[in-house]
C-alpha cells in the first residue's frame, strides 16, 4: 500500500485526497507477489517462503524489507516470532481482536480461532466491525488478546483508544501495541500540525499524528494497561534478524490490570 502511498503524495499533500479514499485501497495493495522466485537465505517465518532477496517496501522502498509471499514487512516477522514464543495465539483458541487487521497475520489467525477472531478497522470494508477504536461497540472483558500494530498513530484520541483496549480486554488480558517509537526522546506531537504536508514533514507520513517517545507508558498505565517494552535486538539474535529479515523493532507487551 506504501508503494501506492508515495506516488499519491503530491496529491494527498494538495488536500485533494483524503486519507479514507487512500486506506479503503490498502488491502489490494498488500497482495503477494505471486512471481516465482529463486529460493535463498531470506526465510519468511509467517508463510515459510524462501528467497534470496525480499522485495522493497515504504514510502521510500526500503529494501528487502517485504516477503513475496504474504506480502509481511519486518515488524510483521516481529509480531508473529513473539506470539509464537509468549502467546497460545499460534497453538490454542484464543478471542482476539485485531485492528486494521493485515492480511499476512488475519489469513492466519483466523482459521486458528474460528469466530473467536474479530477485526476491527475505520475504513476496511471487509473488517467484521466497522468502528473508532476509541469507540469500540464491544462489551466488557470480551477478549484474550488485542493486536494492534500501527494504528495509534492515525487515531486524534489515542488515549481513548488505549481505554477501550483495556476494557475490552479480560483482567489480566495482554494488548500488543506497535507503532513508530522512539525510545531517545519524548513523544513528538502538535494539534497545530494538521495537514497532510505539515505531518509528512514532522513525522514522516501523511496521516500520523504522532511519533510515540518514553512518556507513552504513562499513557498506557493511565488506561489500564501495565507495559512491558519488546525491543527485537534484545530477544532475537542477530542470526534470527538476518534470517527473517527483522529490522530495529519495538514491541509493547501490556497486561490488563484492574483496580
Amino acid at each position: 500500500m506504501l508503494e501506492d502511498l508515495a506516488r499519491l503524495l503530491p496529491t494527498i499533500e494538495a488536500g485533494a485526497l483524503d486519507e479514507a479514499a487512500v486506506y479503503r485501497r490498502e488491502r489490494a495493495g498488500e497482495r503477494a507477489d505471486a512471481r516465482r522466485r529463486r529460493p535463498g537465505a531470506q526465510l519468511c517465518p509467517i508463510c515459510g517462503t524462501s528467497a534470496a532477496r525480499f522485495l522493497p517496501f515504504g514510502l521510500f522502498g526500503r529494501p528487502n524489507a517485504r516477503c513475496p509471499g504474504c506480502g509481511s514487512v519486518e515488524r510483521h516477522r516481529f509480531l508473529w516470532l513473539w506470539l509464537a514464543r509468549n502467546t497460545r495465539a499460534l497453538s490454542g483458541r484464543l478471542s482476539i481482536l485485531h485492528t486494521a487487521p493485515e492480511p499476512c497475520l488475519a489469513a492466519r489467525l483466523r482459521p486458528l480461532h474460528g469466530r473467536r477472531y474479530v477485526t476491527v478497522d475505520r475504513f476496511d470494508p471487509a473488517a467484521d466491525l466497522r468502528a473508532d477504536l476509541a469507540a469500540l461497540p464491544l462489551p466488557d472483558g470480551r477478549f484474550d488478546l488485542v493486536i494492534s500494530s500501527h494504528t495509534l498513530e492515525h487515531v486524534a484520541d489515542d488515549r481513548g483508544a488505549m481505554a477501550e483496549m483495556a476494557r475490552v480486554l479480560r483482567p489480566g488480558g495482554t494488548a500488543l501495541l506497535m507503532f513508530p517509537y522512539d525510545p531517545r526522546r519524548p513523544t513528538r506531537e502538535d494539534p497545530a500540525i494538521d495537514t497532510p504536508a505539515a505531518r509528512m514533514a514532522a513525522y514522516g507520513h501523511p496521516w500520523h499524528l504522532r511519533i510515540y517517545g518514553t512518556d507513552v507508558v504513562d499513557r498506557m498505565r493511565a488506561a489500564g494497561l501495565e507495559p512491558t517494552l519488546v525491543d527485537s535486538r534484545r530477544v532475537l539474535s542477530g542470526h534470527r534478524r538476518r534470517r527473517h529479515r527483522i529490522n530495529a523493532n519495538h514491541l509493547f507487551a501490556c497486561r490488563r490490570v484492574v483496580g
